[in-house]
């Protein structure tokens, strides 16, 4: 009976030392044989000229740190790849905290030979548009037979960082039902409204693009209507001599209002560029923003322009009773762009905004930019289809008929009174319009 229980013990322990080896080796963490040398890594994350390491540190009064999470900023949850240039074989891969030694310290042993390290908080390469920061460093380095060789690898935002703000005189000038489209000018896209105010978003660095394109609408406290474009430029002589976009670049987009006469309201538009990596901030000139359209921005602005954009069933204004199952004379939405759609934001306001919870809906969402969660509640909801989705998203969908009626029919169900109104705007790139489809639940009895 001893000579089975040392059997097993002693099987124990290979199978143990087995997996720690294989372990090490997935890790990088094994033996490279007689030419080895080491690298010691040396990570952290770079944000307005400051390491940051923890949400909970507070950097520039919280300008630093206070949009970011811990998973994003702090190197231990990093991704971290050590491939061979010559091989293209990767060498080493895995969570940063997982390779760390004992001592904390990430020390690889590795063969003779030159390498490429990369380091990033998530898999944000191919992202367009996120909430989400993208985090990554790069480097080449040779390691040498016998020799410690120490990297120092800063892991900067890889993205073109976009907020929007607002002047008090922009605020008191025009209504909060303004629409902001801000684009990189290779495909990545993201509307701002008045819930996006406060928050940066992270665009994909495009290739060979100097400059952001905004398209502005607006309608002012007396009822004159805005449309607005303009390019934003990186000046040519920005920080290191680099006019293209760069990953780091963070520009802050301020609308103002700029004058008005009875007849047009003026809206005007200052930038602020913030190069991360080195915390330097620059206003950008005002003749490096190009104003399309009229001399003066909002000129002619009493009369909505002619766009490309039609609409049936929009608007339009029902009524019905709590606890109706149909809603009388109730109609899709056509929409017509020959353009293409692309965006259709719906805006969801009034009685109903407390309930959309119950079937997993945002206040506003873009129908042409879905994460999968809120895509797959609105095919469940029946909105749309995945084939509808996979022309909106591309960008190409001339004709459109939006199936709301299985969302609105819900409302009179839920709402005990009120008014609840389901705002969309379409923009093809060109114009933007929108209209409001308005369902007042009368009490029962």
């Amino acid at each position: 009976m001893k000579k089975y229980k040392s059997l097993i013990w002693l099987l124990g322990l290979i199978i143990s030392l087995s997996s720690c080896e294989m372990r090490d080796e997935l890790l990088g963490k094994g033996e490279a044989g007689e030419n080895a040398g080491t690298l010691e890594l040396g990570l952290s994350s770079v944000y307005n000229g400051v390491t940051v390491s923890r949400a909970s540190t507070t950097v520039d009064g919280g300008t630093t740190t206070g949009n970011f999470d811990e998973e994003d900023i702090n190197v231990d949850n990093y991704t971290l790849v050590v491939t061979n240039t010559e091989t293209q074989e990767e060498v080493a891969k895995g969570k940063v905290s997982e390779l760390k030694n004992e001592s904390g310290k990430v020390v690889l042993p590795l063969s003779e030979g030159d390498y490429y390290v990369t380091a990033y908080n998530y898999e944000g390469e191919n992202v367009t548009v996120s909430e989400r920061p993208y985090f990554k460093g790069e480097q080449t380095f040779s390691v040498k037979k016998g020799v410690a060789t120490s990297v120092d690898l800063p892991c900067k935002l890889a993205c073109v960082e976009v907020s929007l703000s607002l002047t008090s005189s922009f605020e008191e000038a025009f209504k909060d039902d303004y629409a902001v489209i801000i684009d990189n000018g290779d495909g990545a896209s993201q509307v701002f409204n008045k819930t996006s105010i406060g928050k940066k978003y992270y665009f994909q660095t495009p290739e060979h693009q100097s400059a952001l394109n905004a398209s502005i609408k607006a309608t002012s406290e007396a009822g004159n209507f805005v449309e607005l474009k303009a390019t934003i430029q990186k000046p040519a002589d920005a920080e290191g001599g680099v006019s293209d976009l760069e990953g780091g670049d963070s520009f802050n987009i301020q609308l103002t209002e700029e004058g008005s006469t009875d007849s047009y309201i003026s809206i005007g538009i200052t930038v602020d560029l913030t190069f991360t990596e080195v915390g330097e901030t620059i206003e950008i000139p005002v003749g490096n923003i190009i104003y399309e359209g009229p001399d003066t921005p909002g000129e002619g602005g009493g009369e909505e322009p002619e766009a490309s954009i039609t609409f049936e069933g929009l608007p339009a204004t029902y009524t019905c009773t709590n606890g109706d199952t149909e809603i009388e004379g109730l109609q899709d939405v056509h929409i017509l762009a020959p353009n293409g759609i692309k965006h259709l934001n719906v805006t969801i306001s009034g009685e109903i905004t407390s309930l959309l919870f119950m079937v997993g809906l945002p206040e506003t969402f873009d129908i042409c930019n879905l994460a999968d969660d809120l895509k797959g509640a609105l095919v469940s909801l029946g909105l749309i289809s995945e084939d509808d989705y996979n022309q909106l998203h591309a960008g190409n969908c001339t004709d459109f008929t939006f199936k709301l009626r299985s969302l609105l029919v819900m409302v009179p169900q839920v709402v005990q009174s009120g008014e609840s109104v389901f705002n969309l705007a379409v923009s093809d790139g060109v114009d933007t319009k929108d209209g409001d489809i308005t369902v007042i639940v009368n009490p029962k009895g």
